[in-house]
């Protein structure tokens, strides 16, 4: 099976790329029934070039998957007519729920962005199936889409490298980073958004015994990241919106407690654990359920508990099914 993936992200290891999807590609590459699996992108700098090779690199593939919506995934739709593969999109959050205009500046930002979610709907009309990273997400859906457009919906979950992401000596890991001692209480925020509410984190550390200290990852090349989590004890995430974030299973998948506020599926991620749990967004009381969250020793073991829905190539694996079906069908 030939496979083509099409996104407005790079798909590098290199700090400039989406680290998620260069990871899907290799687990792809390493199954057996792929042939290849390439990567087209589109440079909207070079727009009209850039769907002529999307549809020239369609043409020589079983299967087209887009990732992300958008403008920019309805241009490829309309370039890729007359190829005969299956076309499919996954979304991946703000495509569809359009929080981000919450926090946009001025009409033309939130004008973009609201365009570009109407466009991802007019994309579930047309591609021949749609995908959502979580199920939480249909939510955002129009009604009469969900109802007419339900029997081509999938969900793909996003996964984890278990082979990059292993669990080390956090001493280690801590001395090669330079971080100090104490309870190092991880926030990931890599864009340096307000979406990701870096000033709540702070204010549930400082209601931490005087030894927590928030450890954030902001401006780390994707190799760097499991570093970071073997480095830290736990998870603190506190989001405004998500649509399913891959930092929690990341640190699951090196055994690190999760500290949640209710965004996107951090709920269902957590769901059954016993060392990590959803947290309320007031400091105070989020406070209290982390020290009574550690009251407990660890047991989880979540690397191996929770494989069969993380591991990447376990994940890669089912959709390469999927791609079967459709293309037999």
């Amino acid at each position: 099976m030939r496979i083509l993936i099409v996104s407005n992200q790079h798909a590098d290891n290199a700090s400039l790329g989406n680290p998620i999807l260069y990871r899907i590609l290799c687990s792809m590459r390493k199954d057996n029934r792929v042939e290849k699996a390439d990567f087209a992108y589109f440079d909207k700098s070079r727009p009209i070039q850039s769907l002529r090779t999307i549809a020239t690199e369609a043409r020589n593939h079983d299967i087209a998957h887009v990732h992300f919506g958008g403008l920019y995934a309805l241009a490829v739709w309309f370039a890729m007519l007359g190829t005969h593969c299956p076309k499919l999109i996954t979304f991946h959050g703000t495509d569809i729920h359009a929080k981000a205009i919450k926090t946009a500046k001025g009409f033309a930002e939130k004008a973009k962005i609201r365009l570009n979610q109407w466009a991802s709907f007019a994309c579930i009309l047309l591609y021949k199936r749609h995908g959502y990273v979580a199920k939480q997400l249909l939510e955002y859906v129009p009604r009469i889409l969900r109802q007419t457009r339900a029997k081509r919906e999938f969900i793909q979950p996003l996964g984890v490298d278990y082979s990059l992401f292993v669990p080390t000596d956090p001493r280690q890991m801590r001395e090669k980073l330079g971080i100090g001692k104490g309870t190092q209480v991880l926030f990931s925020d890599v864009s340096n958004s307000n979406v990701k509410r870096r000033d709540l984190a702070e204010q549930i550390v400082d209601r931490l015994p005087a030894d927590f200290h928030l450890l954030v990852m902001s401006g780390v090349k994707p190799d760097m990241v499991p570093s970071y989590i073997n480095a830290c004890d736990m998870l603190l995430l506190t989001s405004d919106e998500e649509g399913s974030p891959n930092i929690i299973r990341e640190c699951l998948a090196l055994n690190k407690r999760v500290y949640s506020v209710d965004v996107g599926d951090a709920r269902q991620q957590l769901d059954g654990l016993a060392n990590s749990t959803v947290i309320s967004r007031d400091p105070d009381v989020a406070a209290r359920q982390i020290i009574e969250s550690l009251k407990s020793a660890y047991t989880d073991n979540s690397r191996e508990t929770r494989q069969a829905v993380i591991d990447l190539d376990h994940i890669t694996g089912k959709m390469i099914n999927y791609y079967t079906k459709l293309t037999k069908a």
